[in-house]
């Protein structure tokens, strides 16, 4: 049993591009979760969700579209990234350690929007699933989210039913980041490597180094 185990949130952005410097944030995604042992497994155990779209000060890219599926419509009315960022910061709270894949693109994007709407800027350690998957699974051709979902799914590792027409929507991926991430880590954590007091620096083991958004 965990008798302690930490809040985690995996975040993931929908954007108008690649480019932090020029593109913008179209929508924010997060699942708050926590583990717990079912059966004598370590599985995750989901708190709550958050959603938003934010309306951009450009127009989307239709390749960005082809990809996310996110229109000019769908954002009209959406409140301002400013806005979105003080909700997504009440979300996460206090406490909970950040997870993204591809964790530089994420939380690069944040720190811009942070830096262009000022306010109180999330102090959690910010973790990289995508280095940690990289790290305890060298041998996969490749380490993309949805990749590794259907090679869990396979082997039973979870029962999330996979969706391509959902993905790259952003609570769907961190739906489906939340159950990778814990079977990736499953198979080097023994449970007591689950506590709070242990998480952070058995992460560290496995190139799960924090980065912050405030710094």
């Amino acid at each position: 049993m965990i008798t302690l185990p930490p809040k985690f949130v995996a975040f993931d952005l929908e954007t108008t591009g690649l480019n932090n410097a020029k593109d913008e944030i179209i929508e924010i995604g997060a699942v708050k979760f926590t583990v717990e042992t079912k059966a004598g497994r370590v599985v995750p155990k989901p708190i709550s969700e958050f959603e938003t779209f934010a309306k951009p000060n450009m127009l989307i890219p239709a390749e960005a579209s082809s990809v996310n599926h996110i229109t000019d419509a769908m954002v009209e009315n959406a409140p301002p990234v400013g806005e979105c960022l003080k909700k997504f910061t009440a979300f996460c709270g206090q406490g909970a350690i950040l997870l993204a894949h591809n964790a530089n693109f994420d939380a690069g994007f944040l720190r811009v929007a942070y830096a262009k709407n000022p306010q109180l800027i999330p102090g959690n350690p910010v973790i990289d699933s995508l280095v940690m998957a990289r790290t305890i699974l060298p041998e996969l051709e490749n380490h993309k989210l949805g990749y590794m979902a259907g090679l869990f799914m396979k082997r039973a590792e979870f029962a999330m039913k996979i969706d391509p027409a959902k993905m790259h929507r952003a609570v769907y991926d961190c739906e489906m980041l939340m159950e990778v991430f814990v079977a990736l880590l499953r198979r080097r954590f023994k449970e007591k490597d689950w506590e709070m007091a242990n998480i952070m620096a058995n992460m560290a083991k496995y190139k799960g180094v924090p980065q912050f958004i405030n710094k």
